[in-house]
Formats: structure tokens, C-alpha cells, sequence
């Protein structure tokens, strides 16, 4: 699969362009941006050498390799699944408890945990970069119609199920109409970091207009973690969900790596706006959601732009919380600030 199509191409394969791939890269790439020095010189010695010490080109791994035997076993770690959520009538995340620990919530911890061990480790940073930008996608963290794969919807004239709209629609046809940030931006620390790709001018957008403006207020909340990981919290009976570390020492990634808040903020998108109210599977035709009820909203609130910053910027927390120098971290907190940088510069 080409992960690099050109513009022109852009609106015939919407297929590739899944939050698997596209947005997955845009979460990473975000997160790269805000990774300090010594984070992405740490990082050198464990991405694969071809990747030249960026994170996008792992992101869409654990896509990949969920249907190998070896790692068939993922499958069910990229979404949760809460009990009696039926979203939009009937809104849960964990008040009723979980399907599974065997769940995205748990897989995050379970790979912070084994990088604190062992920050060489490959597997778990590519699980690692994928299952953050899953928690940020609204539809992997709801079990109604297997997360919207059996609703079928037009979008743009084109079939597809209402997962498919959140994974592609939605991100193909924001990063097709983006007509505008295709010059380099006044910031070496965004540009350094972008690979040449489509999504680049998207990836501009949301870092210019939204973190530097749209959700500047905002930011230090979104690393806020009410419930840290902590040693004594971190078990589980599943194999692949070992928790704690095996020292059971303080690690600084265990402040900031917060899954069940994350999600649970993502949830309130599920259950607010992926759903249409009237929804009916069986109802033919199957409805065109490119109308202002459906679509206008999650354009109007950049729903989509929104998410993929929360998902890169917790991403760069987590991933310097655990790879970044103890004098950087005090130095600067969990991410390098490019906005108060490009203020001090001008």
C-alpha cells in the first residue's frame, strides 16, 4: 500500500487514507514534532534505521500485523468496549464496568510499562504509537453495531459503514479541501519534523490555527491525568496486560499516561456525534450523512482536527516522560513548547 499518494490521487482511493494509516502518521507526526532533543536522539537507537528517527513510519504497524499469527493476539487490544453503551441514547464508559481488560485502555499502560523497563524495545513503541492514536478515534471505543462496522452510510456519494466515515471520510475529505498551508510555516521545529506528504499542510492547520490559537487555553488540561498509573494499580489477569513494571520503581511516564481519561473525553464525541439519532441499520436507502446535522457539527466544533492534537500531544508527553533526559523533562515539562519558542524568537 502507497502511504504517500499525491493530491490529484487523493480523492479516487479514499481507501488508503484510513486513520490507520493517514491519521495514525498524523497523530505520530504531531507527536514528533513536540518530542525533546534528547527524546528523539533516544528514539534513533530504537526505530528501525530506514525511518531516520521519526515516529510516522511505525505508525500503522499494529494494523498491519493483527492478522499474523505471532500477533494475532492484538487483535482486540485497538478498541474497548464498555457494557450497556448504546450511544447516542444510552451513554457508559466504565460506569458499568468493560467487556475486557484484553482492550486499548489496558494496551496502553501494558506497552508504557514495558518501555519504562525497557526503552529498546520495538514492539512495544510501535504498539505504543498505534493504540494512543486509537483511543483518539470515537468509534473503537464503543461496541454498538461492532463499533459502527455494521451501519452503512453515504458519504460524498460513496458507500461505506460508519467506521469507514471516521477512519476515511472524514480525514480524506479534510486534507482534500485544504487548499491553503502548503508553504513552510516561520517554525524550523514543525518543518524539521514534516516528511513531504499530503497530510503536511493539514498537519500545518492544526498546529497554527489550533494549538497555537484555536485550543491554546486548553493544552494544559489535556495532559492533565486525574489518575495516574501507579505500581500498585497496574495488574491484570491477561498475559499480554502485564502492567507494573518489573522494578515496581517510579517512572515519570506513570504521571502523564492517563488511557481511561483520554478515552473517556474521546467517548463524549461517540456518543454525542458518530451515531445519528434516527439510525436504523436495516433502513434503505442508507442515509447520506454530508447534510448540516450530521456533518455540520463535527465541522463547525473541527472535531476531527481536535482529536488528532490531543492524540499526537499526549503521544509526545508520554513518549518524553519516558525517553527524554531527567534535565530536559525539569527543564521543560513533558513537551517542547514550539509556540512559547517562535514568541520569544519574534
Amino acid at each position: 500500500m502507497r502511504w504517500h499518494l499525491p493530491l490529484s490521487l487523493l480523492a479516487l482511493a479514499p481507501s488508503c487514507l484510513a486513520w490507520g494509516i493517514v491519521g495514525h502518521e498524523i497523530v505520530a507526526t504531531i507527536a514528533q514534532i513536540h518530542l525533546h532533543a534528547s527524546a528523539r536522539e533516544a528514539l534513533l537507537h530504537v526505530l528501525p534505521v530506514g525511518d531516520k528517527g521519526h515516529l510516522a513510519p511505525i505508525a500503522g504497524w499494529a494494523d498491519r500485523v493483527r492478522m499474523v499469527a505471532a500477533y494475532r493476539f492484538s487483535g482486540e487490544l485497538h478498541y474497548t468496549s464498555p457494557l450497556e453503551d448504546y450511544p447516542p441514547s444510552t451513554c457508559f464508559f466504565g460506569q458499568r464496568g468493560f467487556k475486557t481488560e484484553h482492550d486499548v485502555l489496558h494496551a496502553i499502560s501494558n506497552y508504557t510499562s514495558r518501555l519504562v523497563d525497557n526503552p529498546r524495545d520495538l514492539d512495544a513503541l510501535r504498539f505504543l504509537v498505534h493504540f494512543v492514536g486509537d483511543a483518539h478515534q470515537p468509534l473503537h471505543l464503543t461496541n454498538r453495531d461492532r463499533g459502527g462496522n455494521s451501519d452503512q452510510v453515504v458519504f460524498e456519494g460513496r458507500k461505506m459503514n460508519l467506521h469507514s466515515l471516521w477512519d476515511t471520510g472524514l480525514i480524506t475529505k479534510a486534507v482534500r479541501e485544504l487548499h491553503n498551508y502548503t508553504t513552510p510555516l516561520p517554525s524550523p521545529q514543525i518543518e524539521n519534523n514534516l516528511r513531504g506528504t499530503i497530510y503536511d499542510p493539514y498537519v500545518r492547520l492544526i498546529l497554527w490555527e489550533g494549538v497555537r490559537t484555536w485550543w491554546r487555553s486548553e493544552l494544559p488540561a489535556w495532559l492533565d491525568c486525574p489518575a495516574p498509573l501507579a505500581a500498585a494499580s497496574l495488574s491484570s489477569s491477561s498475559q499480554q496486560l502485564l502492567l507494573s513494571n518489573s522494578a515496581g520503581r517510579y517512572a515519570p511516564a506513570y504521571d502523564v499516561v492517563c488511557p481511561e481519561t483520554w478515552a473517556a473525553e474521546t467517548h463524549v464525541v461517540t456518543c454525542g456525534m458518530t451515531f445519528p439519532p434516527t439510525y436504523n441499520a436495516t433502513d434503505l436507502p442508507q442515509p447520506d450523512l454530508l447534510t448540516p446535522e450530521y456533518y455540520g457539527p463535527i465541522k463547525e466544533h473541527k472535531t476531527i482536527e481536535k482529536l488528532l492534537a490531543q492524540g499526537g500531544l499526549r503521544l509526545a508527553a508520554t513518549l518524553n516522560a519516558i525517553f527524554a533526559s531527567p534535565e530536559e523533562l525539569n527543564a521543560a515539562g513533558f513537551l517542547r513548547n514550539w509556540v512559547e519558542e517562535l514568541e520569544v524568537i519574534d
